[in-house]
């Protein structure tokens, strides 16, 4: 395939203003009641917030279970199966909001003690519940790369959130009232979602289950299904590790600090989303363009990635104070130890779907599993040691090991091979000094430098061996149409 001359990206740039400023609408009114917790409810409803929270953020996926990203790949090539694969996935959606609503009711009662964390977990269920059947109305609107319905949706959700927060502030309603506001806007942003949807579909009749097609789809759908639970679970695997060592107030200081991880994460899908549809169709085509385009994602996402986290190190104190107030100071500490996790999360994000486009849905699936299970013997073993600083230790730790497993994949399957191994290299070479500066931070009495000394080799080996970011470059990942 040649490449085409380059053209100004109208859709591209509506797609992406749209998602971004969508998912930064929403993602700033969930944001802001983790921030009123924290400033108006104290450290320990933060703790139980965050581990409400994350225990939510994994029973997320079971409903969604592959779907919405089948959704996408399928309607991106076929838009004319619109009704036919709407309705065959809610079908498989309506049995796994049911298996996850028992499950979160039996859960409460008995894996549950604090009785503010499980009246929370309950909520923060119900808004799940909501969020998937908006998640399939979204995953149909980017498919179709209608986007600005998704920041319609979100827009209201939004709004919602934030009356709802205003109110439960001059009210001054307890905890779970207040969270309650999610629910609400979720509501909202799932009826905006249904509404679109009813007009957009062709042939808006009932349509009944067809158990071959569904059976098909569920095959298709269960092992990225099942990735997509351990994504979750592994960025979340340390907040439920350490709740069983520390109290309340710790866990709060921990989530502080794990915010900016999950902030990492969510701007990865992001940008994920919006290129996912033609990443997919540029490695279909199986010529050497999808080699070009991945290592021009990879190494722009990894240099941006490792400024931002360098930029968050020396500024970890700050970031606290101002997100989260003067109670909150000792989170700065982990918050440092997780910098170098942070280009890392990106990383692993952009590879997860780098696998997914091209259809290695067991790459994903093994890493993953690797990841988690050597994540949970770390986070178990230094978390009771060392509380939240030996769970960021063992954040770190996983998600190296998981982005030097992603590159080795990369190299296996010819996946842009050169960038493969250049970053191998560099995460090798970067380890090794980071050992001198160890040796030479503790004959200066430096706490913490090996830290920022490892982020910017990362950074200064990846621009001598991939080169600096160029136009030619950034004109292939916006060409409009690929």
């Amino acid at each position: 395939m040649k490449m085409r001359s380059p053209s100004f990206p109208r859709r591209l740039l509506i797609n992406s203003t749209a998602v971004f400023g969508g998912e930064a609408i929403a993602r700033l009114a969930t944001a802001l009641m983790a921030l009123v917790v924290a400033r108006f409810y104290g450290l320990d409803a933060l703790g139980n917030y965050g581990y409400a929270l994350a225990l939510a953020s994994v029973l997320l996926l079971v409903p969604d279970f592959g779907l919405h990203l089948f959704a996408m790949r399928e309607l991106s090539s076929s838009p004319k199966r619109l009704t036919e694969v709407f309705w065959d996935i809610h079908w498989l959606k309506a049995g796994l909001t049911c298996a996850v609503a028992a499950f979160a009711l039996v859960f409460g009662v008995w894996g549950i003690a604090n009785r503010e964390r499980r009246v929370v977990f309950y909520i923060l269920v119900i808004r799940v519940l909501l969020q998937s059947f908006s998640h399939a109305a979204m995953a149909i609107f980017k498919a179709l790369e209608r986007m600005h319905y998704v920041a319609l949706q979100q827009s209201v959700n939004s709004a919602v959130i934030v009356l709802w927060v205003a109110m439960s502030l001059i009210l001054r309603t307890p905890l779970h009232l207040m969270v309650a506001g999610l629910v609400a806007g979720q509501f909202a942003e799932t009826l905006v979602g249904w509404i679109i949807l009813g007009r957009l579909l062709a042939a808006p009749h009932f349509r009944r289950w067809d158990w071959k097609a569904l059976r098909s789809i569920a095959g298709a759908s269960f092992p990225f299904g099942l990735t997509a639970i351990l994504l979750a679970l592994n960025l979340r695997v340390d907040i439920l590790v350490l709740s069983r060592y520390v109290s309340s107030r710790i866990l709060g200081q921990f989530n502080a600090a794990a915010w900016f991880v999950v902030a990492m994460f969510l701007v990865a899908s992001l940008l994920m989303s919006v290129l996912f549809p033609r990443l997919s169709r540029v490695l279909a085509e199986r010529s050497g363009l999808g080699s070009d385009y991945i290592r021009s994602l990879v190494k722009n996402v990894l240099m941006f990635a490792a400024v931002g986290s360098l930029l968050v190190w020396i500024a970890a104190p700050g970031l606290i104070r101002v997100f989260f107030g003067p109670d909150f100071s000792p989170a700065a500490h982990i918050l440092r130890i997780l910098a170098p996790a942070l280009p890392l999360v990106f990383l692993n994000t952009i590879f997860f779907y780098i696998f997914a486009a091209a259809r290695r849905r067991f790459v994903c699936l093994g890493t993953l599993s690797f990841g988690i299970g050597l994540g949970a013997l770390l986070s178990i073993y230094l978390s009771s040691r060392y509380g939240g600083t030996g769970a960021a230790t063992a954040d770190v730790a996983r998600e190296f090991a998981m982005s030097g497993l992603y590159l080795c994949f990369l190299i296996q399957g010819n996946h842009a091979r050169f960038a493969g191994v250049a970053l191998l290299k560099v995460f090798a070479g970067a380890t090794a000094l980071l050992f001198l500066s160890v040796y030479f931070a503790g004959i200066l009495h430096i706490q913490f430098m090996w830290l920022a000394a490892w982020m910017f080799f990362v950074l200064m080996g990846s621009l001598a061996t991939l080169g600096f970011p160029n136009i030619r470059e950034w004109q292939l990942l916006t060409d409009d149409r690929l």
